[in-house]
């Protein structure tokens, strides 16, 4: 909701822009075309004329708003006339916007205007925390062919498996408000987690969905500011909101974070009020199970393992093949 209202007052501003603009363009006209502002002041007092004629309930009215709009129209004809002769462009004295279809008001009637919801979308971005990574990571530039088809017995191969996920996580977004699933990636190193995190979010991001990506240590480093900060409590306060209440929260490498009580806090409190709430959670991690349980309290790797859809990459280091290819 603050998000919209920050936009309002960006339509607000731009508003009152375009209006100052225009005045100072009416002040210099009608100086140099004195006619100009006659004109002006005798189509304010025809609308009045029109306006009452429409409201009256004489005999004559059909005839009396065609000769009122005769007038009108003869007058909008010279003021355009009187314009070209000093080379003015025909609409230098209409009032000017940014969107022609809204006017800059972000709505068509009831409607959002598509520059609205382009605004909100780049607000979103701007609070995701994502980078222009969405240029090179995103489901159109996943290749599954950087994985090997090769299989050890009774194992599905690493591109199976990626194929596999790569399938979940795009009808993870199709379907995202048809669903309630939080996502626990976990692998080595170089083997996609991110890439796919980030395709996630653009995909979610683009529609309109609300999503906050943190590593597991900005993540912990920001809470902190956040809570310690006195002086800007207040001002803080909606961050830590949007952590809890946005549509996906996506907590990168989660145990690269310096392991204390209060950044295990932190992510215990994260975690319950998310899943209490019903916000899903992706989370992503490079360590195996035991070095979960070895690094977590039973409370936090409890409700990863029980409420989160494990996926396991596999193969060789994707990053490594990129480069000596």
């Amino acid at each position: 909701m603050s998000n919209l209202k920050d936009i309002m007052k960006e339509y607000e501003a731009l508003r009152n822009k375009h209006r100052k603009e225009l005045e100072q363009r009416k002040a210099a006209v009608y100086a140099k075309i004195p006619r100009l502002l006659q004109i002006e002041e005798a189509l304010v007092k025809l609308s009045i004329d029109i306006t009452k004629a429409i409201l009256g309930d004489s005999g004559n009215q059909q005839e009396l708003l065609d000769i009122l709009h005769k007038k009108q129209m003869d007058l909008k004809m010279e003021r355009v006339e009187l314009l070209s002769e000093s080379r003015y462009p025909r609409d230098y004295l209409d009032m000017r916007f940014q969107c022609k279809n809204c006017k800059d008001t972000g709505y068509l009637e009831s409607k959002k205007c598509t520059c609205l919801v382009q605004k909100e979308i780049e607000q979103l971005y701007k609070k995701s925390n994502m980078s222009s990574n969405f240029k090179k990571e995103n489901f159109d530039m996943f290749r599954l062919d950087y994985y090997s088809n090769e299989s050890e017995e009774g194992k599905v191969s690493p591109r199976e498996n990626m194929k596999n996920i790569y399938m979940t996580t795009i009808n993870y977004t199709r379907n995202f408000d048809a669903h309630e699933k939080n996502l626990f990636f976990i692998g080595k190193p170089g083997l996609g987690k991110t890439f796919l995190c980030n395709s996630i979010a653009k995909d979610l991001l683009d529609s309109g969905k609300s999503v906050i990506y943190q590593s597991a240590p900005d993540l912990i480093d920001a809470i902190r500011k956040y809570k310690f900060d006195f002086d800007k409590e207040n001002e803080n306060a909606p961050y830590l909101e949007e952590l809890y209440n946005c549509d996906l929260l996506i907590i990168d490498d989660l145990g690269t974070e310096l392991s204390t009580q209060f950044s295990n806090l932190a992510i215990y409190n994260i975690l319950n009020r998310r899943l209490i709430n019903n916000k899903k959670i992706i989370i992503s991690t490079n360590l195996n199970t035991d070095e979960l349980m070895g690094t977590y309290s039973e409370r936090i790797y409890s409700r990863i393992l029980g409420n989160f859809s494990m996926y396991k990459f596999f193969g060789d280091d994707i990053r490594l093949k990129i480069r000596t290819m």
